[in-house]
């Protein structure tokens, strides 16, 4: 019988060991560090069969996420699966300025995520604002089926609810803090953006029309009809688009609280409250 060394090493050298031994660990449902004590072992033959046709879809640039249905995001392991887009880690970006400027995380706090996707916006943000309470809106009952699975998994409370409504009609008045990751690439650019993305990660979720503003001017539109003055919002933005975002906010009367870096130093997130 192969051992665990023999598959890892002696097969599939066009992929990376690392990656290897993610997918090799999930299927043992093991950690990576324990999969390096126990080398010798023999794997059965359904390991095998299972770990051959992973390292064929990830010879097709199929995303390690989607093979192994997980993603690490803020300080938790959010299922996945193709029906929402893979949480990245600049996204974390919008939990650190939430709690920036809403410091008082013992206050309870009613918060809304525009296009939640997998949920890992609103449920890391409860398990911080653990007196709050939130609802996930998306228009994709899929991905709400997803975001229904991590909340089952992480959160598990009544303090959190979904809802499959379109971020642009719905009413938001009555939420202290509105967090908001829309598709925002451009559908021009689309042809530049890698393979493992645009061959598997749900379009509906990454690209928007006019030049990926398209969701920002609908969205603050919304916003600007459902008054709340008190209330803060948290957009997370693309690469060169905060002066437009900004623009957007600045003619329907919100004021631009902050906008804040990621770790590449590039704007990611933009606060702002109405005037």
């Amino acid at each position: 019988m192969t051992t665990i060394s023999e598959i890892l090493y002696a097969n599939y050298l066009d992929i990376h060991i690392l990656e290897k031994k993610i997918l090799l660990s999930n299927l043992l449902n093991t950690s990576k560090e324990e999969l390096n004590l126990v080398t010798q072992n023999k794997l059965s033959d359904n390991i095998i069969e299972n770990f051959n046709s992973l390292i064929l879809r990830r010879r097709k640039n199929e995303p390690i996420s989607y093979l192994t249905n997980i993603r690490e995001f803020w300080k938790y392991e959010f299922y996945i699966n193709e029906s929402v887009l893979i949480p990245r880690h600049d996204s974390e970006i919008i939990i650190e300025t939430v709690l920036k400027y809403v410091p008082d995380i013992n206050t309870k706090y009613s918060i809304l995520d525009l296009g939640t996707g997998s949920g890992c916006l609103i449920i890391s943000l409860l398990k911080e604002y653990k007196n709050s309470h939130g609802l996930g809106i998306d228009i994709d009952i899929k991905a709400l089926k997803v975001a229904k699975t991590n909340k089952s998994m992480l959160l598990n409370e009544s303090r959190l609810m979904f809802l499959n409504d379109s971020f642009e009609n719905f009413q938001t008045k009555d939420f202290d803090i509105i967090v908001c990751n829309p598709p925002y690439i451009p559908v021009s650019k689309m042809d530049n953006i890698e393979d493992q993305v645009t061959l598997y990660e749900p379009h509906l979720s990454l690209f928007a029309e006019e030049n990926g503003l398209l969701n920002y001017k609908n969205i603050i539109k919304n916003l600007r009809k459902n008054i709340n003055k008190d209330q803060l919002i948290f957009f997370e933005i693309g690469i060169n688009q905060s002066s437009s975002v900004i623009n957007l906010l600045k003619i329907n009367n919100f004021a631009v609280i902050s906008v804040e870096n990621d770790l590449a130093n590039i704007p990611r997130c933009i606060v702002a409250k109405r005037i």
